[in-house]
């Protein structure tokens, strides 16, 4: 299903077309919209990329494919239509090919959108606040209670961070069953994390003295699948998959000598260099020079790492092979399509996992298991089969923005089977979760996600009781850069001027160190809580080492540290995906510098696991600059940036030109006008004599700029 181009395309000496061929479903990677797309419905283009069957009858009342196809059939209708997510008519007017050159204007971005719509007239207010009484011994605001009485068929409720989600949620669940919409069977809530599943259940236990069916999305497909099956599977997890298939299957490999083309192309530089040295000593073998290289390799490099790596690679590429129900074939076809530049290499890694994944679907079937996208697929498919029923009136989906495409496909089974009213609580500005296949457009496509069932109300949660004006105006500013999110005018409880936000280090990781223990030393109250963010595992490595020498911190390994100037302080390292939806009192982001591992990070994903994401956003570092931003948000008093001034992170110098003030005591380089990193003046060849200004971004920018200041690229 490809055609050619006809977008126009400027050169420097002439006009002329594109001229690639375009997939049908994401467009052309000239980046510009095709000049023409056929219309084809949702189902058929899932046949095509998932090899799923025919689908069951539509439900009653619900437009067909060829009533769909009537009403899109060209790429710019007369009057626009709403189309199931996943068409091609859906994907051609929404999502062109990603291009990172220039992200798109404010007026495309928002002009799908729907407008939020006004509060309720206060005496409806008035009246509704009155029948769902208190929730969590609180009186719901105005715009709680407008997004609640308010819903219709299809809702979306954009909460911004500190808004209330959960309690909203509480709100509506208590809501129907005040005012008789609803019986408690007839109500369905779906969260993320068994964590927030269970909360929920019992927030709104506590606000209506009744039990309703809080469920994970995994757990809800397992109870499907229980049903349909009459009979209850075992689920295989993460930890068994990787003791009884993956280790074991790649130690088996690196025994092989036939596999060792394939996996010195995928092997790490510093693992590459050590079979080299080893494959030099062992020339007079030279008749068995692949076995030879292959066999000193084990006996002089540590491999373990490279199995953990290709083990963790092949279970994430399993996973979302089986929740997009892809075989390896399946795959393969895909890699031909769409790997471009890595096509060569993705093959090399399908070869390695061809066995793996045999033998993965192997054990499935011999032990009788069901794994996590399983549950998905699998509920997906008994629901459409007619082999379960569902009897929900109500939907609730929280912390919608982190919806993935087969989780959609299954809520969307549900509704073909039985019509629902939706009510979805999210924030675009928090989706962070895309390497686990949360798509945003989702959230941000709502209106045309869901437009077979009607229009969407739009309502909003602006007010926030976690922080205070000066962080929300910066975080504010520094999220809407991406002009193709929501625009959301946060607003604080709080009135009183504050200062929300300070930029703490200085020259080296010892400067970064000593800035911190002084910072925590000065803060006040009896017994502050203090959480230290990295944008990876490793970001507490440096402070551990510098404190090798003082002994002022006691690291324990579930994650928590102990200041021992300050026993009684709490204080956590995690993540900054971990800390999303957590609050503390003090933040503390350690990762501000630059580089392929600072933040943003720029390292790549598996090209092949690429293949399998969600398609990529236009603006360049879009869902890095949002988990900036979660962190950011994190706090309820102060958030600290915590900056090694030899390589300052591209975040933080866009925070320092619109927020120079909190800088005071902590100088920046210069930024390098190519690429946005820091510059630094280095010596040639060793000469104190002879400087010049270069990018610390080297290899990937070659900036310089010699002592006359002439520069070169």
């Amino acid at each position: 299903m490809h055609h050619v181009c006809r977008t126009r395309q400027s050169t420097r000496y002439r006009r002329r077309d594109c001229g690639r061929r375009c997939d049908d479903i994401i467009g052309c990677r000239c980046g510009r919209r095709t000049g023409r797309m056929n219309t084809m419905g949702l189902w058929s283009v899932i046949r095509s990329l998932l090899g799923l069957d025919t689908p069951p009858a539509p439900r009653a009342g619900m437009p067909t494919r060829a009533t769909a196809a009537a009403l899109t059939s060209t790429v710019k209708p007369a009057r626009r239509q709403p189309a199931a997510y996943g068409t091609r008519a859906h994907t051609a007017r929404n999502h062109a090919a990603p291009s990172r050159a220039a992200a798109p204007s404010k007026a495309s971005a928002l002009r799908s959108k729907p407008t939020p719509a006004p509060l309720l007239p206060q005496h409806d207010i008035d009246a509704a606040r009155t029948i769902i009484g208190p929730i969590e011994k609180h009186d719901l605001s105005d715009e709680q209670i407008s997004a609640i009485a308010g819903a219709e068929h299809n809702t979306l409720v954009l909460a911004g961070a500190g808004t209330g989600k959960t309690t909203v949620i509480a709100g509506y669940v208590a809501w129907l069953l005040a005012t008789g919409k609803a019986r408690p069977d007839d109500i369905l809530v779906l969260s993320f994390t068994r964590k927030s599943a269970d909360d929920m259940s019992a927030r709104i236990r506590q606000a209506t003295g009744s039990t309703v069916h809080a469920s994970t999305f995994h757990s809800l497909g397992l109870e499907i699948c229980t049903a349909s099956r009459l009979g209850k599977p075992v689920v295989l997890t993460d930890a068994e998959a990787e003791r009884n298939i993956f280790q074991p299957i790649f130690g088996r490999m690196l025994r092989e000598p036939e596999r060792y083309p394939a996996l010195l192309a995928l092997l790490p530089d510093y693992l590459r260099s050590r079979i080299r040295e080893a494959a030099q000593q062992s020339r007079q073998q030279a008749q068995q020079a692949r076995h030879s290289q292959y066999t000193r390799a084990q006996e002089t490099a540590d491999t373990k790492p490279f199995i953990d790596k290709l083990s963790a690679t092949a279970k994430t590429v399993i996973t979302h092979m089986r929740a997009q129900n892809l075989d390896i074939e399946a795959l393969r076809r895909l890699n031909e399509q769409r790997g471009g530049k890595h096509t060569g290499r993705n093959r090399m890694l399908l070869d390695l996992l061809d066995p793996v994944y045999r033998a993965y679907m192997s054990y499935l079937r011999d032990h009788r298991c069901i794994d996590f996208a399983g549950m998905i697929t699998g509920a997906t498919d008994a629901i459409r089969s007619g082999d379960y029923r569902h009897g929900y009136k109500y939907v609730l989906i929280d912390e919608y923005q982190d919806m993935s495409l087969p989780r959609y496909r299954l809520v969307r089974a549900l509704r073909e089977q039985r019509d629902f009213s939706l009510f979805c609580v999210g924030d675009d500005w928090q989706s962070i979760y895309r390497f686990a296949g949360s798509d945003i457009r989702l959230i941000l496509d709502f209106a045309n996600v869901w437009g077979d069932w009607g229009p969407t109300t739009l309502r909003e949660l602006t007010v926030t009781r976690r922080f205070g004006p000066s962080l929300i105006d910066a975080s504010g500013e520094f999220i809407m850069r991406d002009t193709s999110l929501y625009h959301k005018q946060l607003r604080s409880t709080a009135t009183a001027t504050d200062h929300s936000l300070k930029v703490l280090g200085g020259h080296g990781t010892q400067a970064v160190y000593d800035a911190l223990v002084k910072q925590l030393r000065a803060l006040r109250g009896k017994a502050p809580s203090v959480l230290l963010l990295g944008r990876y595992n490793s970001d507490i490595m440096p402070i551990k080492r510098a404190d090798s020498a003082h002994g002022l911190f006691r690291f324990n390994d579930d994650g928590t540290i102990v200041f021992r100037e300050k026993p009684g302080m709490t204080i956590e390292f995690m993540t900054v995906h971990k800390s999303k939806g957590l609050q503390r009192d003090y933040v503390f982001l350690l990762c501000c510098t630059g580089g392929m591992k600072g933040f943003p990070s720029t390292i790549p994903p598996e090209p092949l696991i690429g293949l399998l994401l969600p398609e990529a956003e236009r603006m360049p570092d879009a869902e890095e600059r949002r988990l900036f931003y979660v962190a950011m948000t994190r706090c309820r008093k102060k958030v600290f940036f915590m900056v090694d001034t030899d390589r300052p992170s591209r975040f933080i110098y866009e925070l320092h030109k619109s927020r120079p003030n909190i800088f005071r005591g902590v100088p920046l380089p210069e930024q390098c006008p190519a690429c946005g990193e820091a510059l630094v003046t280095r010596m040639a060849n060793g000469d104190p004599d002879r400087t010049f200004t270069a990018c610390t971004g080297y290899p990937q920018c070659r900036f310089t700029r010699d002592g006359a200041g002439k520069r070169s690229r």
